[in-house]
């Protein structure tokens, strides 16, 4: 074949896998970088599947072309995936594993038609032909799973790592299965009966075993629920609680203003100086007990009930806010987000018996809110991908509030201070 077909048929092969793996990589992925870093990740997979794919080509023999081309491709686009995706290890190799079998199924069904539609067609028109129902039966698949299939996996925590790991080593079982089959269906070419009847039993199989790993995620979906839903209840009642303490010691501070007044003219009368600095400076302090950080009722509750136990618990805190009376972000998220960061900070300091500071900065850039939570943390502590090797429900909580503003989360650990900084996108 001249040199010029063979570059051409590398090309669209490498392109036409490009796009499949790309498209399943950017929907299976829970993004930890930049757009920009991100793209970039992404996109230099293209030159490497247009070398791998012309080195095949030229210096592999026809039967080993397609295979090693296909697994090494597959291989480069996982370990991108791993790397560039936040979510936990194992539920991506899940994922990852469930896309390679259904890879596996759509070249299968693609090598079986091209034996029905061209048996006898030239190298160049089977590749295209090939390319077309590839292309076809992977797509519609991916498009499935965006629009019912990913919703309900971005609400499972990636944490749950028992659970990860039996599903992951079902789909690896299937997934060694399919490349079995694949390979035969290529050895054949042609059409062979008995293949034809161990792939479809092998997809059947493979469907039943689908439909239990479905009905097991929606169970972990639902066990996530209740959970997020019962400790939001207890962030909300606390909050609530606070909230009322503090408007019934404003009334009270409203209630004796005009007692202060007279007390600070009677006073004056006497020429008392002193008296009236002194006097200020307490109720200066009184006032300071119930800060305004911002206009933000519920970002002002949740400050003021946390820097309360901080201060119970012999804790520093500071905050910065400028979040608007009218956010952006529901009341609900705000308390699943914020409140959620500052139990874990607080919890951090108490456990390792330190003295603070809790930092907080609340900021709104442009169509952004950034919230930040800084504080000392344990030498134990251990980050994956951006967040916690360890993780419980309220990081969930966090990141399922903050997939709903397309948010970015990431944990950083420096000089024994580990700080969490949630972008949100309203």
């Amino acid at each position: 074949m001249p040199a010029i077909q063979i570059i051409i048929i590398a090309f669209f092969v490498s392109l036409l896998f490009f796009a499949t793996h790309l498209t399943a990589g950017l929907l299976l992925q829970e993004r930890k970088y930049p757009v920009k870093k991100t793209a970039l990740l992404w996109g230099s997979t293209g030159v490497f599947l247009f070398l791998e794919a012309c080195f095949s080509f030229f210096y592999l023999s026809k039967p080993w072309r397609m295979p090693i081309a296909l697994m090494l491709s597959y291989l480069y686009f996982w370990g991108i995936y791993i790397y560039v995706s936040a979510d936990g290890f194992w539920k991506k190799c899940y994922l990852w594993i469930t896309y390679g079998c259904v890879f596996c199924v759509s070249l299968s069904i693609s090598f079986l038609g091209c034996y029905l539609l061209v048996p006898n067609g030239s190298e160049t028109h089977v590749y295209f032909v090939r390319g077309v129902i590839y292309g076809v039966i992977s797509f519609a698949i991916l498009l499935a799973y965006y629009k019912y299939g990913r919703p309900v996996i971005r609400e499972i925590s990636g944490f749950r790592t028992k659970n990860w790991i039996s599903l992951s080593i079902v789909s690896l079982i299937y997934f060694f299965a399919f490349v079995l089959v694949l390979s035969r269906i290529s050895a054949d070419n042609g059409i062979n009966s008995n293949t034809v009847l161990l792939f479809s039993l092998l997809v059947c199989s493979f469907a039943m075993a689908s439909i239990l790993i479905i009905s097991n995620i929606h169970q972990m979906r639902k066990e996530a629920r209740d959970e997020l839903v019962k400790q939001n209840v207890e962030y909300l009642t606390s909050y609530v609680e606070n909230a009322r303490k503090t408007e019934q010691e404003n009334r009270r501070i409203r209630h004796d203003l005009r007692h202060h007044d007279e007390r600070i003219a009677a006073m004056a009368r006497e020429g008392d100086t002193e008296g009236i600095l002194a006097y200020l400076g307490q109720t200066k302090e009184a006032s300071e007990r119930f800060p305004a950080w911002c206009p933000n009722v519920t970002v002002n509750g949740i400050l003021g009930s946390y820097a309360g136990k901080a201060k119970e618990a012999g804790v520093g805190f500071t905050a910065q806010a400028d979040t608007p009376a009218q956010s952006p972000v529901a009341d609900m998220d705000l308390v699943a987000i914020l409140a959620n960061l500052l139990e874990n900070a607080l919890n951090a300091c108490v456990a390792r018996k330190s003295s603070g500071p809790i930092q907080v900065h609340i900021r709104n850039v442009g169509n952004k809110t950034v919230i930040a939570v800084s504080n000392p943390c344990s030498t134990d502590l251990k980050l994956e991908n951006g967040l916690p090797a360890a993780r419980g429900v309220g990081i969930d909580s966090i990141i399922s509030s903050s997939v709903k503003y397309h948010g970015e989360i990431n944990y950083t650990i420096q000089e024994g201070i580990c700080t969490a900084c949630v972008i949100l996108n309203p």
